[in-house]
């Protein structure tokens, strides 16, 4: 044994060799096994899906008929995966035990009953699809032959009678149900789980096969037994007594109102059968007609109303499928394909047979269901861009709706009610279809806006319904909520559902004789109220791009974290812009404005005591305070010069010269007063006359009686209007108001920034954007429209001052302890329970908007001596309510909400504070120029002068420049307390850069050598590069004539001197950079870069703002007087307000000419010009005012805005270039905030002291001081002011600048002067010791004790006139 062990045993080792090998053969058996099986599963699993994938191709939808075994099949396939997961996850080189062996017999046993079972299922299904295709094409044909021996039948039997065959109702029943068996197949559906039988509704969408039978089923079946009145011959009787009946009766309707609103499918070749061709057309509209005539009858639309026995309770379940008063879940119901998409999917097949939701679908999505709601041809093809087909359908289905609302009306309560309801999902979801007036025909909808007698059109209650039914919605400005539908989104149409309703509705209301105003008689003032109030709440919900000038309207959709842009879509756009056309608006404000009704020339023409005595005062104030403001502001005759231009003219202003004194003589002679209804006493229509001369054609006299005869048809044809059928309203003009305001508010440039809290109102405190933030075109136009071919500007002020509603609103809006709210937040919204809302608003906003544009055009002569716009007592009534609305919105509103929830900005609110204080800005400019008004009437008492107290620094002061008051209204604040304000700022900052004597930090000063011979070259010469350091102290060493050193010390005497001098040589005209006008005015030289060159000139522009801009900075009052034009460019913010009043001073005849064409009464086109204008800068040339100028003829509706371009191309643009220059120098200076305080003729005080530069002696003596032993009572001191009242204004000024530098007064008198007016002592022995001296840096008079009076004024005189430097000392 030992030994064997020693030995190895070779025996035992064999036997363990054999053993291995044996367990290796068998493992790598088991792996190819293994491998076999993988493989043969493998190819198996690829035969099996191969075998599916054909089996559904050709069951189809058997497999959804048959879920049993589908379901089976499905668990078949999901067993074998879990066999083939759970064999996958065992390692295939493991060796397999007796259990495992089993268990895979048992699955390969499963797999192959799997398979038989799914096999059969598939051979199943398509034998029951190829089963019931053979059946229903064996009903096809049952169907067909019974329908024809039916219409034979009929045929034969109305040979012989005269009655029409009325089928009897069994074989209705019995071919509807057989119809509905092959062309509405219903699916069957069993429960795997439990094995329960579902039933599932058919399809409603016909093929086009089955259109025809369709067609006769209700030709010839259904309707003649609905339309006899014999109740026996009905067949729908029979069918509500029965379930079965009931569902066959909801399966007609459906498949009635599905063949109107969906189109027929193709139909698919049957298993070996082929498909016939069909008329589809023509059996379409044949079943359209057929379908209209059987709705009519259940619905009782028709005459022979559809009544008796159990047909009431059949009414009512008609009315109850098709009319529903809620609207159905959008969501839900039917959403749109794509035009690829496969037409026959399952989505498409679900169908609710209710009216309003099919003709919505119908509408947006077309018959097919793929079409766009907004074609994309739409543009082009306008009212075509719908198939006639389609609006075939449309005009079925609206014309039904419409019909069947308006039988409801003499209905019950609960009948009303519901018709409340119906109209509101008209207007919520038929009118938001975009483009609704282009799918149907104006004969469909035709009844909306027919008014039967005194009845308002449907429309209007229409929107009554809507509104009553959104009440809150309405009230609170959310329109859009309530027309929120999810069927669409922008994505799909780029079009919102309230720009679809404000489009549709203006579409819709343009085309009603009672609302848009074409026909005067037939308006319905109280209809057209509600109307335009609707509109009104339309537009100020409407998105931003609505009335847009933008070439592409952008709405930003949110999609969760990100938001993206929709361009909107142009075509629904213009359909809008119909609102704002010339012609639609003015009919509409004329047909609003009854002046004799609303009292408006009694209104206008009253005058109060309050009124009288404002006169009186204005009055007592003179001319004298107003002398140089209102010279040669007499009328002029401003045709004279157009009339002397021409020889047309003059013999067509002779021959009106001689008609004109024949016309007299024959009045004399007549023995009464003219009648003005006969056209007697009127002016002569030029227009033909005048062109006919101009071209050197035609007789005057044939021309003259041509023009007489036509002037006298015309009238006839004016006095024979009728009378209107309604009664006025004034309520209709307070939505026109409120319509257009919103407009003028949202889209005028004033709705956007909030001007008293200086922010932007945002598009997160609404539901949209609120306001555009500049003037859009349309508004414009809209405001040429109502200021130039309406009266709306004194029909409105009269109505603000008459109307007790009005009157109220306002009250609520100028007082705060009236109406809370701060004006900002006023809205356009109705008030709940109200129609018009705080219409006061509106309408003010509409009347300050006007006044503001008409004022463009208005010259002073037109305000004051003709009293146009308005009388110049309402004019003062006009300042009085916006001071009050001013005062409140910049004062009051915000320190009294303080402490309540702070309310977001409204555009209304905005554009009215925005407007107004334009409106105010021009008249306070006007007034400064020729009073409107006393000054005390522009001024709230006591503003800004505890703050002006409290202010201890420079920052303090200019932080008072940002407060409300002075940026929106300074006027406000009285000038003096204004130009205090301004005083302070200058003098804050010009211690803090320069420092002062008093303070002990005075600074050293930029040194300037100035040779009196050469004062502006030298200027020029060192101060030009100083730029902003010219607020620096400047020290100024004179050089006399023979070039010595002046023994004076600058302590600011001799920089004034040197500033003087400077500014006198500057402004020379003579140097060609300024012109001067008839009043001496001086403004740019529009030539002057022609003179020095175009870097030159505005160099020294440049260099001349900065010079007037360091005389404002150290309170140096010059000589030179500007012009208004120039004046405004100087404070930075120019208006373009005065540009007529400006013309009239810098070219008389241009602008006589210009006032001629204003008021000429003919055709504007005579006169020959176009949009051009010449200008004479070292020759003519002539300059487009406007692309293409020279090829637009001026005529009647754009002549004001070529007076306009005209006007600014004169007064602004010839000269902008250098006043920017100017301005440029003088910004660096003087802050241009600080200037904004004053306007024009104030900021000419600013600079030039006094506007008339004389001197108030007796100012000047109050506020003078006395040193050197000299006392108010002296008699050296009395001398001296007897002999200052006897100069002559020149001499006076020369005096004031002998003594102060400067010739003319301070302006706020002599009591700002600093240091002040002081007469100092001066001894002498005998009167020829000295002459008087001045020392001007402290403007001190050094005055010796001369013997006389008379002395005094020889001594004086000479010492003033001399001009000598410090030589006299």
């Amino acid at each position: 044994m030992f030994t064997d062990e020693l030995a190895g045993n070779p025996a035992k080792k064999r036997a363990d060799e054999a053993k291995a090998r044996r367990i290796r053969a068998k493992r790598e058996k088991e792996a190819k096994e293994a491998r076999k099986r993988k493989e043969l599963e493998r190819r198996q699993k690829e035969e099996q899906e191969a075998t599916l994938a054909s089996s559904h191709e050709v069951a189809g939808s058997s497999v959804k008929e048959n879920p049993p075994a589908s379901s089976s099949a499905t668990s078949a396939a999901i067993a074998v995966r879990s066999v083939e997961k759970g064999r996958g996850a065992t390692e295939p080189d493991a060796p397999l035990n007796a259990a495992q062996k089993a268990a895979e017999q048992r699955r390969i046993r499963a797999e192959a009953r799997a398979k038989i079972a799914a096999s059969k299922t598939i051979q199943s299904c398509v034998r029951s699809k190829l089963t019931a295709s053979k059946v229903r094409e064996q009903q096809r044909n049952i169907y067909d032959k019974r329908m024809s021996d039916l219409i034979a039948l009929t045929a034969i039997l109305k040979r012989s009678s005269t009655q029409e065959y009325v089928p009897p109702p069994a074989t209705v029943s019995i071919m509807t149900t057989q119809f509905l068996f092959f062309a509405c197949p219903t699916t069957i559906r069993k429960n795997g789980s439990n094995g329960d039988i579902a039933f599932g509704n058919g399809s409603f969408i016909l093929e086009e096969r089955d259109l025809s039978r369709w067609t006769k089923l209700v030709n010839h079946l259904l309707l003649p037994g609905i339309l006899d009145t014999n109740l026996d011959l009905d067949p729908l009787l029979p069918w509500v007594e029965s379930a079965n009946g009931r569902k066959r009766l909801n399966d007609v309707l459906t498949l009635l109102i599905s063949s109107v609103a969906r189109r027929q499918i193709k139909a698919k070749k049957p298993f070996g059968a082929t498909a016939k061709a069909n008329s589809v057309g023509q059996d379409s509209n044949e079943l359209l007609a057929a379908v209209d005539l059987i709705l009519r009858a259940l619905l009782r639309l028709k005459k022979s109303a559809y009544t008796g026995g159990n047909r009431d309770i059949i009414h009512q379940k008609v009315c109850s499928l098709l009319i529903k008063s809620s609207a159905p879940s959008y969501s839900n119901y039917f959403q749109p394909k794509s035009a690829t998409a496969n037409i026959q999917h399952q989505e498409y097949h679900k169908f609710t047979p209710d009216l309003i939701s099919s003709l919505r679908s119908l509408l947006l999505f077309g018959s097919n269901g793929v079409s766009e709601p907004i074609p994309p041809d739409a543009e082009r093809m306008r009212e075509d861009c719908m198939a006639k087909d389609e609006k075939c359908r449309a005009d079925v289905l609206t014309k039904l709706i419409i019909d069947f609302i308006a039988c409801m009306e003499s209905g019950s309560g609960s009948d009303q009610e519901n018709q409340g309801r119906l109209c509101s999902r008209f207007v919520s979801e038929i009118l938001t279809v975009p483009l609704f007036t282009w799918k149907v025909n104006l004969s469909s909808y035709e009844s909306l806006i027919q008014s039967q007698g005194l009845k308002p059109p449907p429309l209007v209650d229409y929107i009554r319904h809507f509104n009553n039914t959104f009440t809150n919605e309405v009230s609170d400005g959310r329109i859009a909520i309530a027309l929120n539908m999810t069927d669409i989104s922008l994505s799909t149409c780029p079009a919102p559902p309230v720009l679809c309703l404000l489009s549709n509705v203006i579409q819709i209301g343009n085309k009603c004789d009672t609302i848009n105003g074409t026909i005067a008689s037939k308006l319905h003032y109280t209809a057209a109220a509600e109307y335009f109030n609707f509109v009104a709440n339309l537009i100020n919900v409407a998105p931003l791009g609505t009335f847009s000038s933008k070439m592409s309207a952008v709405e930003w959709v949110s999609n969760g974290s990100t938001s993206s842009p929709i361009v909107l879509s142009n075509v629904v756009i213009e359909q809008a812009a119909v609102f704002l056309s010339d012609s639609f608006v003015r009919s509409l404000f004329n047909c609003a404005i009854d002046d004799d009704v609303l009292m408006t020339r009694k209104v206008i023409d009253n005058k109060t005591e309050k009124d009288m005595k404002q006169e009186n005062d204005l009055t007592e104030l003179g001319s004298a305070s107003v002398t140089s403001l209102a010279a040669k502001e007499a009328m002029v005759d401003r045709n004279r010069r157009f009339w002397q231009s021409s020889k047309w003219a003059k013999k067509l202003s002779n021959f009106i010269s001689s008609a004109g004194e024949k016309m007299t003589s024959s009045e004399a002679s007549s023995p009464g007063p003219n009648d003005s209804r006969t056209g007697k006493g009127k002016l002569m229509n030029t227009s033909s006359l005048s062109r006919q001369l101009a071209n050197g054609k035609g007789s005057i006299s044939r021309v003259v009686t041509s023009t007489e005869l036509s002037s006298s048809e015309s009238d006839s044809r004016k006095t024979s209007t009728s009378k209107p059928q309604h009664v006025y309203s004034a309520s209709f003009f307070f939505a026109l108001c409120r319509a257009y305001g919103a407009i003028i508010s949202r889209w005028g440039g004033n709705g956007k920034e909030d001007l008293v809290r200086r922010v932007s109102s945002k598009a997160g405190e609404l539901e949209i954007e609120a306001a555009s933030a500049k003037l859009e075109p349309c508004v414009t136009a809209l405001l040429n429209v109502l200021c130039f071919s309406t009266n709306i500007l004194s029909s409105s002020w009269a109505i603000i001052q008459s109307n007790p509603k009005v009157v109220s609103d306002l009250y609520c809006v100028i007082d705060v302890n009236k109406g809370a709210a701060p004006i900002r937040t006023l809205t356009c919204h109705n008030a709940r329970g109200s129609n018009e809302g705080n219409i006061g608003a509106s309408l003010l906003l509409m009347f300050v908007t006007c006044l503001s544009h008409t004022l463009m055009v208005t010259d002073d002569v037109e305000l004051h001596e003709m009293e146009k716009p308005l009388p110049k007592h309402q004019v003062r009534r006009c300042i009085l309510l916006l001071k009050k609305l001013l005062y409140r919105a910049v004062c009051l509103d915000d320190v009294h909400n303080a402490t309540k929830i702070t309310l977001p900005s409204n555009h209304l609110g905005l554009a009215l504070i925005s407007v107004s204080s334009k409106v105010m800005n021009d008249l306070y400019s006007r007034s400064s120029r020729r009073l409107l008004c006393v000054p005390k009437l522009w001024i709230e008492e006591d503003l800004l002068e505890q703050d002006i107290r409290r202010c201890k620094s420079h920052l303090d002061y200019t932080s008072l420049l940002a407060s409300p008051v002075c940026r929106i209204c300074p006027f406000l604040v009285s000038f003096k307390r204004r130009l205090k304000l301004f005083e302070r700022i200058v003098t804050t900052n010009r211690i803090d850069v320069q420092g002062s004597n008093e303070q002990r930090n005075l600074k050293r000063g930029i040194m300037v050598k100035v040779q009196r011979g050469r004062v502006l070259e030298d200027g020029l010469i060192h101060l030009n590069n100083l730029g902003r350091n010219m607020r620096q102290r400047i020290c100024v060493n004179y050089i006399s004539d023979v070039g010595t050193s002046e023994s004076g010390v600058d302590v600011g005497g001799l920089f004034k001197e040197f500033w003087t001098d400077l500014l006198a040589l500057a402004f020379d005209p003579n140097y060609a950079l300024f012109k001067v006008t008839e009043d001496a005015l001086m403004y740019p030289n529009p030539s002057s870069k022609f003179v020095h060159g175009g870097d030159v000139s505005m160099k020294l522009f440049e260099f001349l703002g900065r010079i007037l801009g360091k005389a404002l900075y150290e309170g140096i009052t010059i000589q030179p007087q500007f012009a208004h034009l120039f004046l405004s460019f100087l404070k930075g913010d120019h208006s373009y307000l005065h540009l007529l009043t400006d013309l009239s001073t810098i070219d008389t005849q241009l602008y006589n000419n210009l006032m001629f064409l204003k008021t000429y009464e003919g055709d504007a086109a005579d006169l020959c010009l176009t949009f051009t204008v010449a200008n004479d800068d070292f020759g003519v040339s002539e300059q487009n005012l406007i692309p293409n100028g020279a090829d637009i003829e001026v005529t009647n509706g754009n002549k004001r805005r070529y007076i306009y371009l005209v006007a600014k191309h004169h007064v602004c643009d010839r000269i902008k270039e250098q006043a920017d220059a100017f301005c440029r120098g003088l910004w660096e200076v003087i802050d241009r905030s600080w200037l904004r305080l004053f306007n024009e003729p104030e900021l000419q005080v600013l600079i030039s002291g006094a506007s008339d530069g004389k001197i108030d002696v007796s100012d000047m003596k109050a506020n003078s001081k006395y040193t050197g032993g000299y006392s108010q009572l002296d008699r050296n001191v009395i001398r001296f002011w007897s002999v200052v009242s006897s100069l002559t204004p020149k001499q006076q000024a020369d005096l004031l600048r002998f003594v102060t530098s400067c010739e003319r007064p301070p302006p706020l008198g002599f009591a700002s002067m600093s240091p002040p007016f002081t007469i100092q002592r001066v001894g002498i022995m005998r009167d020829g010791d000295k002459l008087p001296s001045a020392s001007t840096c402290f403007n001190t008079l050094k005055l010796p004790t001369y013997s006389s009076e008379k002395v005094l004024k020889e001594r004086l005189i000479y010492a003033i006139e001399s001009k000598s430097g410090f030589e006299l000392t």
